[in-house]
């Protein structure tokens, strides 16, 4: 059944509209009917069959399209973890209205009628009865959008994505709106409508046709190997439309066949299915020769309980197709094998050409022992699962998988049970370690990464990167409890020798004014009340990450990076822009911190750190350049204790000579260790080698790495994988200070703001941006001056960062080929078909409006959505919004894309928003930047819930 407009939902009218409905009535929101509810009026000759020229367009197969190998690849490509179908990405051009909610859709709406009418000229259920359509003025009032080339381009700009698995070139707009152009024609216009079917001969009964959609309930997605999408993009699909093509006239004509050929019983005998037939209200004359003109009447079979059963099903009417059912149409000449074999649609999921299995890494990243056992547990980014391996035979026991992404692990004090934090997924994984299975899920906060118990084993603490805060758990009953607040970035968790004291690492520093110092916080919780106790500070640090605490109790050891961006990159060659080190945090809240890097040589992205149990040594790893520095403790509380209180506070932070004194060995690993682990007994220390796929074993009395922990990664080294491992290495640098991941941890952003010096000393500071899914954003910088990432990571990087080329031609293309796949986690905020709560429903209609609160007319290059158009909501051009400040060049810069905007602060070109409400309270004084100012503070809320959602 079709409805006309609905009233909009509760809460999905802002204050404005309120008023306005005092004036005029309840107001309504349009909804997306579908393409066939078009077709009552846009069918037929009278409408020069404007609805059999879209089913016979590409734009009625685009969401079919997606089940082709090749929308694999790309998702591939972009970074995606979902199926192309599901993909909300793929989703914004493929399919109409992929992002509207339920109550937005008529109930005659279908997804899989891809790119339909309502794309290009809005819902229509407000302007599509013949009363309102036949006065354009109303019509354009009520909702009907006419697209020029600009708005095509939204979905049919060049993507990087498409170019390399699709090798298409760039599309030709003028060419393509000739291509798809569906004018009415000039005279004897004539609303028509998709002819039904004669009654069926008499006699007729029984078995009824169903029509294809009915069937495509259940035979699609790649389990069903796409079958109802491979129908949809071969030729039965478009028998009907077919009929309305100049060549179908005259073929019909030289047939002797008067009038339509949609509508001649002559053609629509072999171009439909159901023609004469007994059919069901579903099937229809426009989906052409469906399923059941090759399988039969599929009205007694259809039901999955006979489906299943073969013989059942056959007795229930199911055919088999031979020769006979295809030259019933097609005549005795034509190759019945030779057609059957381009519409075969099997079971199984088609395969792109040359594809072999996939190479599967396993990305080890954190490590614990359990208690009570020699096993040693590792979280496999990659492989999405935990390795138990057993230390004394050296040798992986079990892989046990977990949810999407696992970073952290922890067990009970018993060792009974095992939690995993599950990036991708937000949640954590609970293992009963001897059944090696997962027994629950924990639903936690945005991104997890640390995770432990309480000495007791009575609480589980998660530290949430993303939402900033640590999750508390009941671990007897798994019974949440609360959520604390941490600072930005929680990372790592430590607790103290005493049990009393649980440490939180924050990896981003607060927030601070532009240009202004910044320090980063550790956040330290009362195990006994569960409560945050006190928040150290850290000046002028940043990516802490890695923490332990020394077995005295007297105090605990963090990672961090000291980067310098609060003055102009000119000292970057000398080591002095991006340092890494050691933060000291005694008990008593205060801290010290040293370097680690020397002067000829950088220990760059310093991950983690553990100290013997002795307390003799600190064992810390440095991602970038595969090494382990071994700290002895005694020589560095010396160096602390002879210094003054200025030299701690100024010299030894920032001092590359005196790492030397405290530094007493560097033990050469394997690629990219992240973290280190020591053995209860002090013999042994294991360190996880990220993009080696093992565990090296350093023998800590002699201070070597003495074995390698094989944990059945794949041993090809794809173009992929040596792009990952080019990111993460900083062999780039002159004296390895730091690498891609060093500004870009996780594939996303450091927070920082920096001044790159090339474009003038004091001139133009940039804010750090997420190469989470940029694959098809293009251009890049702020300004957009670089048009691919070949140039953003080759020449720009440089001139502006290494001063000498860091990358062969081909080292280059790897880089940008794993670049472009760093995935974009699903979005918290709402997932795809969710329906939006009130807040986000209505600043929905805020960032969709045309008209202010007080009825203006927001001029079209002033609405949100002209600019920040969906999927990727960016229009990929440079603007000038107003946000010009001082120390810039121009006013000009890139249009971000709003995916994922919640967990990319701060904002605008030089970070200086640090929340999206300042874009614009404070940041858009002249409306340049969106027409904002009329909003009452609780739209611009709205706005920025539903922003979030993106």
């Amino acid at each position: 059944m079709m409805r006309a407009g609905r009233l909009a939902p509760a809460g999905a009218v802002v204050a404005a509209g309120a008023m306005l409905a005092t004036l005029h009535g309840a107001p309504k929101e349009p909804v997306y009917v579908g393409s066939r509810a078009c077709a009552a009026c846009h069918a037929g000759k009278g409408m020069g069959n404007q609805y059999g020229l879209w089913l016979h367009s590409r734009h009625s197969r685009a969401f079919a399209a997606l089940a082709r190998p090749e929308s694999k690849q790309i998702v591939a490509i972009s970074g995606l973890r979902q199926a192309p179908q599901e993909a909300a990405i793929c989703l914004g051009c493929h399919a109409t209205a992929y992002n509207a909610e339920a109550w937005e859709k008529d109930d005659g709406f279908r997804t899989e009628d891809g790119v339909q009418c309502e794309a290009c000229h809005g819902p229509g259920s407000e302007y599509m009865s013949e009363a309102v359509m036949r006065n354009p003025q109303e019509a354009m009032k009520a909702g009907l959008r006419m697209p020029d080339e600009q708005f095509c381009m939204g979905c049919h700009i060049e993507k990087g994505s498409h170019v390399a698995a699709l090798k298409s070139p760039q599309i030709d707009v003028k060419k393509a709106l000739i291509e798809i152009a569906h004018p009415l024609p000039k005279t004897g216009r004539e609303p028509g409508k998709i002819p039904g079917f004669p009654p069926p001969a008499a006699g007729q009964a029984g078995h009824k046709y169903v029509g294809a959609a009915a069937c495509g309930s259940c035979h699609r997605g790649e389990m069903m190997g796409h079958q109802y999408s491979i129908w949809r993009m071969g030729p039965h699909a478009r028998a009907w439309s077919a009929l309305s093509t100049p060549a179908a006239y005259e073929q019909a004509s030289k047939k002797g066949v008067k009038g339509d050929p949609q509508s001649a019983p002559e053609c629509l005998k072999c171009h439909t299915t159901a023609y004469g037939a007994a059919h069901a209200d579903s099937s229809t004359v426009d989906e052409g020769v469906t399923c059941e003109a090759c399988h039969g009447t599929g009205s007694d079979y259809m039901f999955d309980a006979v489906m299943r059963d073969k013989r059942g099903a056959m007795l229930a009417g199911l055919q088999m197709p031979d020769r006979q059912t295809c030259i019933r149409c097609h005549g005795d000449k034509f190759d019945a094998a030779a057609g059957m074999a381009k519409i075969a649609h099997p079971t199984q999921p088609p395969v792109a050409r040359n594809a072999g299995p996939e190479p599967r890494y396993k990305n080890p990243l954190n490590l614990a022992l359990r208690p009570g056992s020699q096993e040693l547990w590792v979280t496999c980014e990659a492989a999405d699962s935990v390795i138990a391996v057993d230390t004394a035979t050296r040798r992986p026991l079990a892989e046990i998988p977990t949810g999407g992404m696992p970073i952290g692990i922890a067990f009970t004090p018993d060792g009974k049970l095992a939690f995993v934090t599950n990036r991708h997924d937000d949640t954590v994984s609970v293992i009963d370690a001897a059944a090696r299975k997962v027994v629950a899920t924990l639903a936690v906060g945005n991104e997890p990464h640390g995770v432990i118990t309480d000495r007791q084993g009575k609480y589980l603490y998660v530290a949430n990167t993303t939402s900033g805060d640590v999750t508390v758990f009941d671990v007897a009953s798994l019974r949440y409890l609360k959520t604390l607040s941490a600072s930005r970035g929680p990372w790592s968790m430590a607790l103290s020798p005493d049990g009393q004291t649980l440490l939180v690492t924050n990896m981003l520093a607060r927030f601070a004014a532009l240009r202004a110092p910044f320090v980063s916080e550790v956040t330290a919780i009362e195990t006994d009340l569960a409560e945050v106790d006190e928040r150290p500070v850290v000046a002028d640090a940043n990516l802490m990450m890695g923490l332990t605490w020394h077995p005295s109790g007297r105090f605990a050891l963090a990672t961090l990076n000291r980067t310098k961006s609060l003055v102009p990159m000119t000292r970057l060659l000398q080591g002095w822009t991006i340092t890494n080190g050691l933060a000291i945090i005694w008990k008593d809240g205060s801290v010290d911190q040293v370097l680690l890097d020397e002067p000829n040589e950088g220990f760059a992205d310093a991950s983690d750190v553990a100290c013997t149990p002795d307390g003799r040594y600190a064992l810390v790893t440095s991602a970038g350049t595969d090494r382990v520095a071994v700290v002895e403790i005694a020589r560095l509380l010396a160096l602390l204790q002879g210094a003054t209180g200025y030299q701690r506070r100024h010299v030894l932070p920032n001092h590359l000579g005196y790492p030397t004194e405290f530094i007493v060995k560097h033990i050469a690993v394997r690629n990219n260790p992240h973290g280190v682990r020591i053995a209860p007994d002090g013999r042994f220390a294991y360190v996880a080698n990220s993009l080696d796929d093992s565990l090296s074993v350093i023998d800590l009395q002699r201070l070597e790495a003495v074995g390698r922990i094989d944990l059945g990664g794949t041993p090809e080294i794809t173009k992929h994988r040596w792009g990952e491992r080019l990111f993460h290495s900083a062999d780039i640098t002159f004296r390895h200070q730091f690498a891609c991941a060093s500004c870009h941890p996780d594939g996303h952003v450091d927070g920082m703001t920096y001044d790159i010096e090339a474009d003038g000393i004091g001139v133009s500071p940039v804010d750090n941006r997420t190469l989470r899914g940029i694959l098809d954003t293009a251009p890049f910088k702020w300004e957009g001056t670089n048009p691919t990432l070949s140039r953003q990571c080759g020449a720009r990087l440089s001139v502006y960062f290494t001063r000498l080329l860091p990358f062969t031609p081909e080292q280059l293309a790897t880089l940008d080929l794993y670049i472009t796949t760093i995935e974009r986690p699903p979005n918290p905020f709402r997932k795809l078909g969710a329906p939006l709560n009130p807040a986000q429903r209505r600043g929905k209609v805020i960032f969709q409006r045309t008209m202010t609160n007080d009825g203006r007319t927001i001029p079209q290059q002033d609405r949100c959505i002209t600019c920040h158009f969906p999927p990727y909501f960016t229009d990929r051009h440079v603007h000038n919004v107003g946000t010009k400040q001082p120390s810039d060049r121009g006013g000009n810069f890139d249009t971000p894309h709003l995916n994922n905007i919640y967990d990319s602060a701060p904002y605008l070109h030089n970070g200086m928003a640090a929340t999206l409400e300042e874009i614009w309270t404070v940041y858009n004084p002249n409306d340049r930047h969106g027409v904002t100012n009329d909003m009452t503070k609780d739209q611009l809320n709205d706005l920025v819930e539903y922003l979030k959602t993106l």
